[in-house]
């Protein structure tokens, strides 16, 4: 993770950073999370979300350090949410789904050896002349 990693932004793109940041941060932050966990509403998420709006329409180019902060937080998430995720869909599904087929007897890759065969080469069928000439 280095810092050639995160893209430059020019002073629009900061600005396009800050003022969707801010509507990020209120609408989740401010309204579907209380609204959902029925909490109270909080100021704290319209504050942050008026203060990244406005810093971005005003000076959009003192923002480049929260946007490098920001995005050096997403690659370091990215780094640990990715490998987990992929490891509990590998496990709770493709794991479950290889045991069963296992235990069932089900070999769709025809992986068992068999000393009678002389070739272990599966024939492809000739495809028809109009799949090819009009293949849709």
């Amino acid at each position: 993770m280095t810092d050639r990693d995160i893209p430059a932004l020019d002073a629009a793109g900061l600005r396009r950073f800050a003022l969707t940041t801010a509507a990020i941060v209120a609408a989740l932050f401010g309204l579907l999370l209380p609204w959902l966990g029925g909490f109270g509403w909080p100021l704290w998420p319209w504050a942050l979300a008026a203060v990244l709006a406005l810093w971005g329409l005003i000076r959009p180019a003192g923002l480049r350090p929260v946007y490098r902060g920001w995005m050096r937080f997403g690659l370091l998430a990215s780094r640990i949410t990715t490998p987990l995720i992929l490891g509990l869909v590998f496990f709770l599904l493709f794991v479950p789904m290889g045991l069963v087929m296992r235990l069932a007897g089900h070999d769709p890759m025809r992986r068992k050896l068999d000393p009678q065969a002389a070739t272990y080469r599966v024939p492809s069928r000739p495809l028809p002349r109009r799949s090819v000439e009009k293949p849709y």
